[in-house]
């Protein structure tokens, strides 16, 4: 059974860590939180270079907490100490 991940922001080293998720065998992509309101909606695979994978991107973090998800594999930017509770609240591994 794979663990679930989502990846918080899509910077460089969310990029990065997306494509690790796609290439083990034990993990899949469960969503992705992104900042941009423009990225919000597209296709995760899209906004890494890759073929679709039907994972929507969203900048709502209701949605995100919401996800039945193992773990977030939080790389924004600025960290929030306040997202990364809500996160550990929601039952996720940060």
């Amino acid at each position: 059974m794979a663990l679930k991940v989502v990846q918080w922001a899509t910077g460089g080293v969310g990029v990065a860590a997306i494509k690790g998720v796609l290439e083990h065998p034990e993990l899949e992509l469960a969503g992705c939180w992104v900042h941009s309101a423009d990225k919000a909606g597209k296709d995760v695979g899209e906004l890494v270079g890759e073929e679709p994978l039907g994972v929507t991107a969203t900048n709502n973090v209701d949605e995100i907490l919401a996800l039945d998800a193992d773990a977030v594999i939080y790389s924004p930017l600025l960290p929030n100490p306040d997202e990364v509770a809500a996160l550990l609240r929601s039952g996720k591994n940060v």
